[in-house]
């Protein structure tokens, strides 16, 4: 093969926290049809040095004897990074998702092979727990918010997976050449052969007839999970029978059982933990619709799991201070789905209700969400991916609206 490919990530194969290494997954399994692949991460679960999962692919793991925390310390990170590339040089493109990784490449000399694909923007991160404090999950390091510039303005190439993510660099950081955006790939592993609804809610012991409302992501302050218990309150929202399904696990686990009892909803929202397999398909073949209330999303794979799997989506737009998402790129407004106001839970209220009254309207919804993916398979995605790649350095960048 003629093309080589580094990866750099601190969590990689069979290490799976979220929507960033199943994307970085189904990426580099797809690339070695194209490319050699090679992985540079953490060894974080006592996994072997190195293997070779699948032909073509190779991950090498680096113990890092820091704390194990998302965002610090970078320093000690970079350092990692830094040794990491000594021990295996990479042969052509390196694609990296996190700054102190972009770093560490530019330091030793990569700067002009390396592809930026950050998964959110810190610097935006940053003003959403500057407008809400209780968001701390938002509250970014100005060290960290200077490599997330610095790797953004020195890449060789940057690529987002919407424009609302590239805006938010520009917002931030200033434009630059070479921009491209390509959105995520449709999880059909997950979603493909759905239970049927009826054997879904049994086994889960949810009433035939309920109307059930579904959230799937980890319990975290931006997905702001209160507003939408704080709209199902509303008289006339939830019947007896009706329920909020919501599955994952986070550090807002606490806030969103206090908001539940403070509205009364204890025998009406599930707090599932986080699923996988067969029982998180379970789950969406039970649900009527999905409601994803973040205040902020770089993309959300998550919607891209909820239309696949046949459901009308209800979400934030962002007002560009307090929120900033991607949703008014992936939902056609009452087309495929909704989109609340951003502030006023009476608002969710009344959509909750409309499409609780309206099951035809909400199934048509969920249909047209569906074949909305058509096109979006993780072999085009990651085609996409390696056209930019193959592209000259002043290959064409899709234009970002202001």
């Amino acid at each position: 093969m003629s093309m080589n490919l580094t990866i750099m990530y601190m969590r990689f194969w069979p290490d799976k926290h979220g929507g960033v290494e199943e994307h970085l997954w189904r990426f580099a399994s797809r690339a070695t049809k194209h490319a050699n692949v090679e992985v540079l991460a953490e060894n974080r679960s006592g996994l072997p040095a190195s293997e070779s999962p699948i032909p073509n692919l190779t991950i090498y793991r680096a113990k890092n004897n820091t704390p194990v925390i998302w965002r610090w310390p970078y320093l000690s990170r970079l350092r990692m990074w830094v040794k990491q590339l000594k021990a295996h040089p990479p042969k052509g493109w390196i694609w990296t998702i996190e700054p102190a990784a972009t770093m560490a490449a530019i330091i030793c000399g990569y700067g002009s092979r390396v592809i930026y694909n950050p998964p959110s923007c810190l610097g935006t991160m940053h003003r959403v727990w500057e407008h809400q404090p209780h968001i701390d999950t938002m509250k970014i390091a100005s060290s960290i918010r200077w490599m997330d510039q610095l790797a953004y303005q020195r890449a060789a190439k940057v690529i987002v997976a919407s424009k609302s993510l590239g805006k938010q660099y520009t917002l931030c950081y200033g434009s630059r050449d070479n921009v491209h955006v390509v959105s995520r790939g449709v999880d059909r592993e997950l979603i493909e052969e759905l239970p049927s609804k009826h054997l879904a809610r049994k086994n889960m012991g949810l009433d035939e007839n309920a109307f059930v409302i579904g959230f799937v992501g980890r319990l975290d302050p931006c997905k702001d999970i209160p507003h939408l218990i704080n709209a199902c309150s509303y008289p006339g929202v939830l019947r007896p029978q009706d329920r909020v399904l919501i599955i994952g696990d986070g550090q807002d686990k606490l806030r969103i059982q206090n908001a539940i009892h403070a509205n009364g909803l204890s025998d009406r929202v599930i707090l599932a933990g986080s699923l996988r397999d067969e029982k998180l398909r379970e789950a969406y073949a039970a649900m009527d619709i999905f409601v994803l209330p973040s205040v902020y999303e770089g993309y959300g794979m998550v919607i891209l799991e909820a239309m696949a799997a046949g459901l009308p989506v209800i979400s934030r737009p962002g007002d560009w201070k307090t929120s900033f998402t991607s949703m008014p790129e992936m939902i056609q407004n009452r087309i495929t789905g909704l989109l609340m106001h951003e502030h006023d839970p009476e608002d969710l209220a009344e959509k909750l209700q409309e499409m609780a009254h309206h099951p035809q309207r909400r199934i048509d919804m969920g249909k047209r969400a569906r074949a909305s993916l058509t096109n979006r398979s993780w072999e085009s995605v990651t085609q996409d991916y390696l056209n930019i790649l193959n592209s000259d350095a002043s290959g064409n960048a899709i234009a970002i609206a202001a």
